[in-house]
């Protein structure tokens, strides 16, 4: 029981944090829709997770927006793996 309702907190923090992170990423330039003054605060406010990804997007690679995305998957399961663990811990 405690490790399931460890599994689903640390999953929904997962979600929240890594997609917070990827929306930043995708919105940082000014072509895009929900560009603005949030974008720098949230990208500040995830860069444990939205470093590498945040360097690929400002070297300008080709088809840098998979690459995003699939960085930002592993990141997304490693702190999810994390969370877990520390959240199974404090249990």
């Amino acid at each position: 029981m405690k490790d399931e309702y460890a599994l689903k907190k640390s999953m929904i923090f997962s979600i929240c944090y890594v997609g917070l992170a990827t929306i930043a990423l995708y919105s940082m330039f000014p072509d895009s829709t929900l560009h603005g003054d949030w974008v720098y605060y949230g990208l500040f406010f995830t860069l444990p997770v939205s470093a590498i990804s945040l360097g690929v997007r400002y070297a300008g690679m080709e088809n840098e927006k998979v690459i995003v995305s699939i960085i930002q998957i592993i990141m997304f399961l490693l702190t999810w793996h994390i969370t877990y663990r520390i959240m199974k811990e404090e249990k």
